[in-house]
């Protein structure tokens, strides 16, 4: 079986606290520690994007970090500067400004019932005066389409914030064009195209508005079901307009540790893609209260922190300032009166203090780099993924249905496929592996209980650069099949004319055309294409010869890969007579053969299925004789030098 993923009911619809619960008037805080002196704007500038990398005017990598508020109607608890004072104080360099739209107690007019844009206006002042970045956040939550007639006043409110924040002449805001936009049913995440359309639509609309008073401001654009699908962002990206074509577009991505740790990989796996902006994220569960999970919220910190398939470092603001006592507060309910932090308020202190804490995903290969020529064929052995484990060679994550006994953390997992299954295969090691041809171990190896936000890494030395088709090995039943191939963390597919292509997601088709009830062990060989621009002939680019990482990125639930080839191209590499390899006899009687090398080589033989079958290392100007303990049959040898690579069919009789 295959895993389905589904988001139940996935986020928090925050009550109102009565007013009796609300502070009536505003506390000054006793401060401790560094009085906040850390001039973050006026060191890093206007915010830009290198790549998809968030950076300072001067293009080195940064990262926000701080709370987001809990929305105005909170707002009598700061009343003042001062709460963003001690935000600073604790280490926070951004804050977020959540302004509801339809939740809360004051505004009215042309913006909406609730929004209070003047109470918006001061908190950017204030973020200012203490040179720290903020994030306006239009917050929309329900209903989840950010076009629906409850929102008509974003025009209003964008264009009178953006005349205002170019009046005063300010670099520090950043904007949040839509909160979590969402439809209101159970489904895995791709599934909700028509929440990104939606999103699309309103974005064509408020983009351009923003553009005209801050041409070249960051936006960040929500992503569908609560801003965790994250994966329409390559699948169907926006298109760029003249008319905002120099905003700086980021993606949002929200994230609860509590029980939310399946859709941290569709984070991971997308930061090789987009830029990924983590503008609410909490250690409690989606309802926002029922304990805190700091484990959990440590290793989304790492994976922000770097260790991702992009290696992107990203920003994020943790939710809430706030004494609501609910478990995701910063405060307990006691209130701000005596600083009363809460056990998710502590670990955010504790974290915002340690500073930068960057990291990225170290791996090396599970034996030797897999050699592709360039010119022959190239099937990878998906066995083969390198060595460094969970966060850094892949992110796998199982159900308890494929691993009995794993809880939501995955501190449980296994080998659910037929390799792992029947001889252990990788032992400590988690992905699941198993065989396109069932309990066959000769067959090619396949990725299956695949779900949403798993990726892996395999190292391949590639030795002529180019752009090169491929296909892939797909069974006969047919799942969402939605997945990206990165080359070293960056994109890696070009059309035809040799263009990066935005559209960098691929649909997996069946190989025999089949359906959701197909069959997992009938396997063939098939050409994947983008589900929104099916004209484009993808091809995967090396950009130079050496060594690479290329890695799958699936961004939905996947019926199985068995296998990816990379269609060689004979005119690709110009041996040089001098130092080609010899192999003889050709047929090879009763598998007896010599291989002759003037250099220092490798020689692999693999079977048709692409099994290793014979491996073996040869010193310069020697010849060694290969004495194939196999079955009659079309094998290939692989022989690779130092200056030189060949691949060539060998018969055995």
């Amino acid at each position: 079986m295959i895993v389905s993923s589904k988001i139940s009911n996935m986020k928090k619809l925050f009550t109102l606290v009565s007013a009796a619960m609300l502070c009536m008037q505003s506390f000054a805080f006793d401060y401790s520690g560094n009085p906040g002196s850390n001039n973050y704007v006026q060191q890093w500038g206007k915010l830009k994007l290198v790549g998809n990398q968030l950076s300072s005017e001067s293009g080195e990598p940064i990262q926000l970090r701080g709370w987001s508020t809990h929305g105005d109607w909170f707002r009598r608890c700061y009343d003042d500067k001062s709460a963003f004072q001690k935000m600073k104080n604790e280490g926070a360099n951004m804050a977020r400004i959540a302004q509801y739209i339809n939740e809360g107690e004051r505004g009215g007019g042309k913006y909406g019932a609730h929004v209070d844009i003047d109470w918006v206006k001061k908190c950017v002042d204030w973020t200012a005066e203490l040179d720290m970045y903020c994030i306006v956040d239009w917050h929309i939550l329900t209903p989840g389409n950010p076009n629906a007639s409850d929102y008509s006043g974003y025009s209003d409110f964008f264009k009178d914030m953006g005349a205002y924040v170019k009046e005063k002449g300010y670099k520090h805001v950043i904007w949040e064009i839509c909160n979590e936009p969402n439809e209101d049913v159970d489904g895995a995440p791709a599934k909700f195209h028509k929440v990104w359309d939606w999103i699309k639509r309103y974005a064509g609309n408020v983009l351009p508005i923003i553009a005209q008073y801050t041409p070249d401001a960051v936006v960040l654009v929500g992503t569908p079901q609560w801003d965790q699908d994250v994966t329409v962002a390559f699948q169907d990206p926006l298109e760029i307009k003249d008319s905002f074509k120099d905003l700086q577009l980021m993606y949002s991505f929200h994230h609860y540790a509590g029980d939310q740790q399946r859709y941290l990989g569709i984070m991971s796996g997308a930061a090789a893609f987009v830029p990924v902006f983590i503008s609410e994220w909490g250690l409690s569960s989606h309802t926002g209260d029922s304990g805190c999970d700091t484990k959990a919220g440590s290793h989304m910190l790492e994976v922000a922190n770097g260790k991702n398939l992009g290696g992107q470092i990203i920003s994020w603001a943790n939710w809430s300032w706030a004494d609501k006592g609910e478990s995701s507060g910063t405060f307990t309910g006691s209130g701000y009166s005596n600083l009363s932090f809460s056990d998710a308020g502590n670990f955010i202190r504790q974290n915002l203090k340690k500073g930068d804490n960057w990291s990225k995903c170290e791996t090396t290969p599970y034996e030797s780099a897999q050699v592709f020529d360039g010119k022959a064929d190239f099937i990878l052995d998906l066995g083969k993924y390198d060595k460094g484990g969970q966060d850094n060679a892949y992110f796998d994550y199982d159900e308890d249905w494929a691993c009995p006994g794993n809880n939501i953390n995955n501190e449980r997992p296994c080998n659910a496929g037929d390799a792992g299954t029947k001889d252990n295969y990788r032992p400590g090691e988690y992905f699941d592996i198993g065989y396109s041809e069932k309990d066959n171990p000769d067959s090619y190896k396949t990725l299956g209980y695949i779900g949403n936000g798993e990726w892996i890494t395999y190292t391949i030395d590639v030795k002529k650069a180019g752009d090169f088709e491929f296909e892939v090995y797909a069974c006969d039943h047919k799942d969402f099949n939605t997945f990206g191939i990165a080359v070293d963390g960056k994109p890696a597919l070009v059309d035809e004319n040799g263009d990066y292509t935005r559209f960098q997601a691929l649909y997996l088709p069946t190989c025999n055309g089949g359906d959701e009830n197909g069959d997992y062990n009938v396997w063939g060989w098939v050409k994947p294409y983008n589900d929104y621009n099916k004209n484009i002939k993808h091809k995967i680019r090396f950009e130079e010869a050496g060594e690479h990482k290329i890695s799958f990125a699936f961004m939905t639930s996947f019926a199985g890969m068995g296998s990816f080839k990379i269609i060689g191209d004979p005119t690709a590499v110009e041996e040089t007579a001098a130092n080609a390899p010899v192999i003889a006899p050709n047929p090879a009687e009763g598998g007896l053969f010599n291989v002759s090398v003037s250099e220092n080589s490798a020689v692999k033989v693999v079977n048709s299925l692409g099994a290793v079958v014979y491996s073996a290392n040869v010193e310069a100007n020697t010849t060694t004789t290969v004495n194939l303990n196999v079955v009659p049959g079309v094998y290939f040898v692989s022989v690779v030098g130092e200056s030189n690579a060949t691949t060539e069919k060998l018969i055995v009789k």
